[in-house]
Protein backbone atom coordinates (compact mmCIF):
# COMPACT_ATOMS: atom_id res chain seq x y z
CA UNK A 1 0.00 0.00 0.00
CA UNK A 2 1.30 3.21 -0.94
CA UNK A 3 2.17 6.02 1.60
CA UNK A 4 -0.21 8.53 0.16
CA UNK A 5 -2.86 5.71 0.70
CA UNK A 6 -2.18 5.14 4.11
CA UNK A 7 -2.76 8.69 4.86
CA UNK A 8 -5.88 8.55 3.92
CA UNK A 9 -7.28 6.00 6.54
CA UNK A 10 -9.03 8.02 9.28
CA UNK A 11 -9.78 6.69 12.96
CA UNK A 12 -12.80 7.94 14.55
CA UNK A 13 -13.24 8.01 18.21
CA UNK A 14 -16.43 9.28 19.81
CA UNK A 15 -15.22 11.03 23.14
CA UNK A 16 -16.37 9.64 26.60
CA UNK A 17 -15.27 11.28 30.01
CA UNK A 18 -15.25 15.01 28.93
CA UNK A 19 -17.64 17.67 29.27
CA UNK A 20 -19.86 17.10 26.50
CA UNK A 21 -19.87 15.81 22.99
CA UNK A 22 -16.92 15.41 20.61
CA UNK A 23 -15.24 12.87 18.64
CA UNK A 24 -11.07 12.67 17.64
CA UNK A 25 -10.86 12.63 14.25
CA UNK A 26 -7.17 10.92 13.60
CA UNK A 27 -5.92 10.53 10.25
CA UNK A 28 -3.05 8.00 10.46
CA UNK A 29 -0.27 5.17 8.28
CA UNK A 30 -1.37 2.39 10.15
CA UNK A 31 0.96 2.77 12.49
CA UNK A 32 0.56 6.15 14.00
CA UNK A 33 -1.24 9.54 13.95
CA UNK A 34 -0.51 11.74 11.11
CA UNK A 35 -2.99 14.59 11.44
CA UNK A 36 -5.44 15.27 14.14
CA UNK A 37 -9.14 16.87 14.20
CA UNK A 38 -11.11 17.72 17.20
CA UNK A 39 -15.08 17.58 16.32
CA UNK A 40 -17.50 19.12 18.56
CA UNK A 41 -21.08 18.05 17.96
CA UNK A 42 -22.79 20.10 20.80
CA UNK A 43 -25.93 22.00 19.79
CA UNK A 44 -25.38 26.02 19.68
CA UNK A 45 -27.70 27.76 22.31
CA UNK A 46 -26.89 30.88 20.80
CA UNK A 47 -26.05 32.95 24.15
CA UNK A 48 -23.99 35.83 23.00
CA UNK A 49 -26.81 36.54 20.62
CA UNK A 50 -29.97 35.84 23.56
CA UNK A 51 -27.93 38.27 25.54
CA UNK A 52 -28.69 41.10 23.04
CA UNK A 53 -31.33 44.16 24.40
CA UNK A 54 -30.95 42.34 27.83
CA UNK A 55 -30.99 43.78 31.10
CA UNK A 56 -26.89 43.77 32.45
CA UNK A 57 -28.27 42.13 36.19
CA UNK A 58 -30.05 38.86 33.68
CA UNK A 59 -26.64 38.84 31.85
CA UNK A 60 -25.29 37.22 34.85
CA UNK A 61 -28.22 34.95 35.42
CA UNK A 62 -27.76 33.64 32.15
CA UNK A 63 -23.88 33.54 31.56
CA UNK A 64 -23.41 31.40 34.28
CA UNK A 65 -25.98 28.89 32.34
CA UNK A 66 -23.70 28.55 29.65
CA UNK A 67 -22.36 25.62 31.71
CA UNK A 68 -23.19 23.13 34.60
CA UNK A 69 -19.56 22.69 35.32
CA UNK A 70 -17.81 26.07 34.97
CA UNK A 71 -21.02 27.72 35.81
CA UNK A 72 -19.05 30.67 38.52
CA UNK A 73 -16.18 31.15 36.44
CA UNK A 74 -19.06 32.58 33.47
CA UNK A 75 -21.14 34.56 36.25
CA UNK A 76 -17.26 36.09 37.55
CA UNK A 77 -16.51 36.87 33.99
CA UNK A 78 -19.73 38.36 33.21
CA UNK A 79 -19.81 40.66 36.87
CA UNK A 80 -16.33 42.07 35.66
CA UNK A 81 -17.09 43.05 32.00
CA UNK A 82 -20.34 44.55 33.28
CA UNK A 83 -18.75 46.70 36.62
CA UNK A 84 -16.16 47.68 34.26
CA UNK A 85 -18.61 49.33 31.60
CA UNK A 86 -20.14 51.38 34.25
CA UNK A 87 -17.12 52.12 36.51
CA UNK A 88 -17.63 50.42 40.20
CA UNK A 89 -16.02 48.27 42.12
CA UNK A 90 -17.22 45.93 44.69
CA UNK A 91 -16.31 46.28 48.24
CA UNK A 92 -13.07 44.56 49.67
CA UNK A 93 -15.06 41.54 51.38
CA UNK A 94 -17.43 41.11 48.46
CA UNK A 95 -14.73 40.71 46.13
CA UNK A 96 -13.07 38.56 48.95
CA UNK A 97 -15.90 35.95 48.69
CA UNK A 98 -16.58 36.07 45.22
CA UNK A 99 -12.77 34.67 44.58
CA UNK A 100 -13.77 31.84 47.19
CA UNK A 101 -16.84 30.88 45.30
CA UNK A 102 -14.41 30.90 42.39
CA UNK A 103 -11.73 29.09 43.71
CA UNK A 104 -14.60 26.77 45.02
CA UNK A 105 -15.56 26.20 41.36
CA UNK A 106 -12.12 25.60 40.03
CA UNK A 107 -11.75 22.61 43.06
CA UNK A 108 -15.25 20.82 41.95
CA UNK A 109 -14.30 21.03 38.47
CA UNK A 110 -10.66 19.42 39.16
CA UNK A 111 -11.79 17.02 41.08
CA UNK A 112 -14.63 15.68 39.12
CA UNK A 113 -11.96 15.45 35.62
CA UNK A 114 -9.77 13.74 38.10
CA UNK A 115 -12.49 11.10 38.77
CA UNK A 116 -13.35 10.63 34.53
CA UNK A 117 -9.36 10.18 34.05
CA UNK A 118 -8.96 7.63 36.66
CA UNK A 119 -9.38 4.54 34.46
CA UNK A 120 -6.65 6.23 31.86
CA UNK A 121 -4.14 7.50 34.82
CA UNK A 122 -4.22 4.50 38.00
CA UNK A 123 -3.63 1.01 38.08
CA UNK A 124 -6.81 -0.98 39.08
CA UNK A 125 -6.08 -1.61 42.60
CA UNK A 126 -5.39 1.84 43.37
CA UNK A 127 -8.12 3.44 41.25
CA UNK A 128 -10.68 1.40 43.01
CA UNK A 129 -9.38 2.29 46.77
CA UNK A 130 -9.72 6.19 45.61
CA UNK A 131 -12.31 6.42 43.47
CA UNK A 132 -14.77 6.63 46.00
CA UNK A 133 -12.19 9.33 47.84
CA UNK A 134 -12.57 11.06 44.93
CA UNK A 135 -16.30 11.31 44.73
CA UNK A 136 -16.83 12.11 48.99
CA UNK A 137 -14.87 14.81 48.29
CA UNK A 138 -16.50 16.16 45.20
CA UNK A 139 -20.09 16.16 47.41
CA UNK A 140 -17.80 17.98 50.06
CA UNK A 141 -16.92 20.98 47.77
CA UNK A 142 -20.25 20.92 46.30
CA UNK A 143 -21.68 20.78 49.74
CA UNK A 144 -19.40 23.67 50.40
CA UNK A 145 -20.27 25.79 47.10
CA UNK A 146 -24.34 26.03 48.56
CA UNK A 147 -23.15 27.17 52.12
CA UNK A 148 -20.98 30.52 50.61
CA UNK A 149 -22.59 30.85 47.02
CA UNK A 150 -26.35 29.74 47.48
CA UNK A 151 -26.25 26.47 45.34
CA UNK A 152 -24.04 23.53 44.55
CA UNK A 153 -23.93 24.47 41.18
CA UNK A 154 -24.88 28.46 39.10
CA UNK A 155 -24.22 30.02 42.80
CA UNK A 156 -27.36 32.66 43.23
CA UNK A 157 -25.14 34.66 45.35
CA UNK A 158 -23.09 35.93 42.87
CA UNK A 159 -24.03 39.58 41.05
CA UNK A 160 -22.89 43.07 39.48
CA UNK A 161 -21.20 44.82 41.97
CA UNK A 162 -20.55 42.18 44.32
CA UNK A 163 -22.36 39.39 46.54
CA UNK A 164 -25.91 39.30 46.10
CA UNK A 165 -26.77 37.79 49.36
CA UNK A 166 -24.50 37.64 52.75
CA UNK A 167 -24.59 33.64 53.81
CA UNK A 168 -26.06 33.00 56.94
CA UNK A 169 -23.77 32.72 59.58
CA UNK A 170 -24.04 29.13 60.59
CA UNK A 171 -23.59 27.99 57.15
CA UNK A 172 -20.68 30.52 56.76
CA UNK A 173 -18.93 28.63 60.43
CA UNK A 174 -20.09 25.42 58.94
CA UNK A 175 -18.36 26.40 55.34
CA UNK A 176 -14.97 27.44 57.32
CA UNK A 177 -14.96 23.86 59.51
CA UNK A 178 -15.58 22.01 56.59
CA UNK A 179 -12.34 23.45 54.40
CA UNK A 180 -10.52 22.38 56.91
CA UNK A 181 -11.83 18.58 56.71
CA UNK A 182 -11.55 19.00 52.88
CA UNK A 183 -7.97 19.86 52.79
CA UNK A 184 -6.53 17.24 54.51
CA UNK A 185 -8.68 14.72 52.61
CA UNK A 186 -7.73 16.10 49.56
CA UNK A 187 -4.04 16.36 50.78
CA UNK A 188 -4.19 12.14 51.39
CA UNK A 189 -5.74 11.72 47.71
CA UNK A 190 -3.47 14.07 46.36
CA UNK A 191 -0.36 11.63 46.98
CA UNK A 192 -1.80 8.70 45.85
CA UNK A 193 -2.49 10.66 42.63
CA UNK A 194 0.80 12.13 42.40
CA UNK A 195 2.58 8.71 43.30
CA UNK A 196 3.74 7.53 39.79
CA UNK A 197 4.14 3.80 40.79
CA UNK A 198 0.15 4.26 41.00
CA UNK A 199 0.31 4.93 37.16
CA UNK A 200 -0.66 2.54 34.68
CA UNK A 201 1.76 2.06 31.32
CA UNK A 202 0.49 4.06 29.39
CA UNK A 203 -0.07 7.29 31.48
CA UNK A 204 3.85 6.76 32.69
CA UNK A 205 4.70 7.63 28.92
CA UNK A 206 2.85 10.66 29.06
CA UNK A 207 5.91 11.97 30.63
CA UNK A 208 8.12 11.82 27.65
CA UNK A 209 5.33 13.47 25.53
CA UNK A 210 5.12 17.15 24.53
CA UNK A 211 3.58 19.88 22.73
CA UNK A 212 5.90 22.74 22.57
CA UNK A 213 3.67 25.70 22.54
CA UNK A 214 3.69 29.31 24.72
CA UNK A 215 1.80 29.01 27.67
CA UNK A 216 -1.11 31.77 28.28
CA UNK A 217 -2.17 32.76 32.34
CA UNK A 218 -3.20 36.18 33.75
CA UNK A 219 -3.23 35.01 37.11
CA UNK A 220 -2.97 32.10 39.51
CA UNK A 221 -6.15 32.86 41.79
CA UNK A 222 -8.86 35.26 39.73
CA UNK A 223 -7.92 37.32 36.45
CA UNK A 224 -6.34 40.37 35.33
CA UNK A 225 -7.75 42.53 32.34
CA UNK A 226 -4.37 44.40 32.54
CA UNK A 227 -2.63 41.13 32.20
CA UNK A 228 -3.78 40.47 28.41
CA UNK A 229 -4.07 42.26 25.48
CA UNK A 230 -7.69 41.56 24.60
CA UNK A 231 -7.21 43.01 21.01
CA UNK A 232 -4.52 40.22 20.79
CA UNK A 233 -7.25 37.70 20.85
CA UNK A 234 -8.17 36.03 17.18
CA UNK A 235 -11.26 33.31 16.96
CA UNK A 236 -12.00 31.61 13.79
CA UNK A 237 -13.66 28.89 12.79
CA UNK A 238 -11.87 25.19 12.50
CA UNK A 239 -10.67 24.74 8.64
CA UNK A 240 -8.28 22.82 6.69
CA UNK A 241 -10.46 19.68 6.49
CA UNK A 242 -13.87 18.01 5.36
CA UNK A 243 -13.99 16.79 8.73
CA UNK A 244 -14.79 20.18 10.38
CA UNK A 245 -18.36 20.93 8.66
CA UNK A 246 -20.67 19.14 11.21
CA UNK A 247 -18.04 20.22 14.06
CA UNK A 248 -19.60 23.58 15.93
CA UNK A 249 -16.80 25.32 17.98
CA UNK A 250 -14.23 28.05 17.26
CA UNK A 251 -10.97 28.24 18.16
CA UNK A 252 -8.81 30.63 19.71
CA UNK A 253 -5.49 32.37 19.27
CA UNK A 254 -3.33 35.13 21.15
CA UNK A 255 -1.00 37.29 18.96
CA UNK A 256 -1.57 34.81 16.00
CA UNK A 257 0.05 31.82 17.93
CA UNK A 258 -1.43 28.68 19.15
CA UNK A 259 -1.25 29.21 23.30
CA UNK A 260 -2.11 26.48 25.72
CA UNK A 261 -4.10 27.57 28.71
CA UNK A 262 -5.25 26.30 32.31
CA UNK A 263 -3.38 24.29 35.26
CA UNK A 264 0.02 23.92 33.99
CA UNK A 265 0.09 27.44 31.70
CA UNK A 266 -1.09 29.06 35.81
CA UNK A 267 1.62 27.14 37.65
CA UNK A 268 4.50 27.60 35.40
CA UNK A 269 3.58 31.45 34.79
CA UNK A 270 3.31 32.46 38.50
CA UNK A 271 4.96 29.69 40.67
CA UNK A 272 7.82 28.99 38.10
CA UNK A 273 6.87 25.31 38.33
CA UNK A 274 7.84 23.37 34.69
CA UNK A 275 5.75 20.62 34.35
CA UNK A 276 6.76 17.69 32.34
CA UNK A 277 5.42 16.21 29.18
CA UNK A 278 1.48 15.62 29.30
CA UNK A 279 1.22 14.08 32.48
CA UNK A 280 2.70 17.42 33.72
CA UNK A 281 -1.09 18.94 32.53
CA UNK A 282 -2.75 16.63 35.25
CA UNK A 283 -0.06 16.46 37.71
CA UNK A 284 -0.73 20.55 37.01
CA UNK A 285 -4.20 20.15 37.87
CA UNK A 286 -3.74 17.87 41.00
CA UNK A 287 -1.34 20.34 42.58
CA UNK A 288 -3.39 23.48 41.93
CA UNK A 289 -6.18 21.88 43.16
CA UNK A 290 -4.34 22.11 46.58
CA UNK A 291 -3.40 25.16 46.15
CA UNK A 292 -6.82 26.91 45.47
CA UNK A 293 -8.68 25.14 48.49
CA UNK A 294 -5.98 26.65 50.41
CA UNK A 295 -6.32 29.89 49.34
CA UNK A 296 -10.16 29.21 50.14
CA UNK A 297 -9.24 28.49 53.68
CA UNK A 298 -7.49 31.72 54.03
CA UNK A 299 -10.04 33.87 52.48
CA UNK A 300 -13.18 32.23 54.42
CA UNK A 301 -10.86 33.21 57.80
CA UNK A 302 -10.69 36.70 56.44
CA UNK A 303 -13.35 37.87 54.94
CA UNK A 304 -16.22 39.15 57.45
CA UNK A 305 -19.65 38.83 56.12
CA UNK A 306 -21.34 41.27 58.15
CA UNK A 307 -18.81 43.89 56.14
CA UNK A 308 -20.79 45.35 53.06
CA UNK A 309 -20.50 42.84 50.10
CA UNK A 310 -21.97 44.89 47.45
CA UNK A 311 -21.44 48.00 46.29
CA UNK A 312 -24.74 50.03 46.95
CA UNK A 313 -25.42 52.16 43.66
CA UNK A 314 -25.76 50.27 40.34
CA UNK A 315 -26.05 52.94 37.54
CA UNK A 316 -26.41 50.98 34.32
CA UNK A 317 -25.64 53.52 31.10
CA UNK A 318 -23.11 53.32 28.32
CA UNK A 319 -20.00 51.63 28.26
CA UNK A 320 -17.93 49.03 26.72
CA UNK A 321 -15.90 46.46 28.91
CA UNK A 322 -14.14 43.79 29.51
CA UNK A 323 -14.18 40.76 31.95
CA UNK A 324 -11.03 38.36 32.54
CA UNK A 325 -10.94 34.94 34.29
CA UNK A 326 -8.79 32.58 35.34
CA UNK A 327 -11.87 29.61 35.25
CA UNK A 328 -11.06 25.95 35.18
CA UNK A 329 -9.47 24.69 32.21
CA UNK A 330 -7.88 29.01 31.35
CA UNK A 331 -8.13 32.06 30.56
CA UNK A 332 -12.13 33.05 29.80
CA UNK A 333 -12.50 36.82 28.49
CA UNK A 334 -16.30 38.17 28.74
CA UNK A 335 -16.35 41.21 26.22
CA UNK A 336 -19.52 43.60 26.74
CA UNK A 337 -21.01 46.83 25.09
CA UNK A 338 -23.71 48.56 26.66
CA UNK A 339 -26.20 51.08 25.34
CA UNK A 340 -27.52 54.58 26.19
CA UNK A 341 -30.40 52.57 28.22
CA UNK A 342 -27.96 50.60 30.04
CA UNK A 343 -29.01 47.58 27.64
CA UNK A 344 -26.36 44.88 26.14
CA UNK A 345 -26.07 46.24 22.35
CA UNK A 346 -23.46 43.81 21.48
CA UNK A 347 -21.51 40.44 23.69
CA UNK A 348 -18.92 38.46 23.33
CA UNK A 349 -16.90 35.00 24.66
CA UNK A 350 -13.70 33.85 24.58
CA UNK A 351 -13.81 30.46 26.16
CA UNK A 352 -10.36 28.26 27.18
CA UNK A 353 -11.13 25.36 25.12
CA UNK A 354 -11.14 27.60 22.25
CA UNK A 355 -7.79 28.04 23.05
CA UNK A 356 -6.61 24.62 24.08
CA UNK A 357 -8.18 22.74 20.83
CA UNK A 358 -5.29 23.23 18.55
CA UNK A 359 -2.87 22.25 21.37
CA UNK A 360 -5.18 18.58 21.87
CA UNK A 361 -4.91 18.44 18.17
CA UNK A 362 -1.26 19.01 17.94
CA UNK A 363 -0.73 16.94 21.15
CA UNK A 364 -2.48 13.77 19.26
CA UNK A 365 0.11 13.09 16.43
CA UNK A 366 2.50 12.90 19.42
CA UNK A 367 1.02 10.00 21.16
CA UNK A 368 0.72 5.69 19.20
CA UNK A 369 -2.59 5.65 17.53
CA UNK A 370 -4.18 3.22 20.36
CA UNK A 371 -3.63 5.76 23.02
CA UNK A 372 -4.72 8.93 21.08
CA UNK A 373 -8.17 8.70 22.65
CA UNK A 374 -6.26 10.25 26.00
CA UNK A 375 -5.33 13.36 24.69
CA UNK A 376 -8.85 15.19 25.41
CA UNK A 377 -9.27 14.16 28.46
CA UNK A 378 -5.80 15.65 29.66
CA UNK A 379 -6.73 18.26 28.72
CA UNK A 380 -10.20 18.40 30.05
CA UNK A 381 -12.15 19.93 27.12
CA UNK A 382 -15.33 21.81 28.08
CA UNK A 383 -17.70 21.71 24.76
CA UNK A 384 -20.46 23.61 25.82
CA UNK A 385 -18.82 26.76 26.34
CA UNK A 386 -17.22 26.35 22.97
CA UNK A 387 -19.37 25.95 20.96
CA UNK A 388 -20.18 29.09 18.86
CA UNK A 389 -20.93 27.98 15.31
CA UNK A 390 -24.53 26.53 13.43
CA UNK A 391 -25.35 25.39 10.45
CA UNK A 392 -28.28 27.44 8.61
CA UNK A 393 -30.12 25.49 6.31
CA UNK A 394 -31.38 28.07 2.98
Amino acid sequence: MSRRVKLSLRKYCPLVRIGGEAELVVEHDGEKPIKAYFVTHAPVRGFEKMLEGKNPLFVVEAAMRICGICHAAHAIAACEAIEHAIGIMPPRDGLLLREAIGLVNRAQSHILQEVMVLPDMLKKPVREKIYQKLVRLFNDVCSLLLKIGGSPTHPSFLTIGGILKKPAEASFNEARNLIKCIIKDYFEVKEILLNESNWTKLFTSLNEIDVNVDKLALHFFYGDRYNIDVKGITTVRQAGSDVYRESTSNIAFYKGKVVEVGPRARLETYFLKKMKGLAGIQKARIIETDLVLKRVEEILSEVDISAPLRARELVFGKGLGIGVYEAPRGVLVHKVELNEEGRVRKYEIVTPTMFNIPVMEKAATLISLDAVEIIPRIFDPCIPCSTHLVKVRK
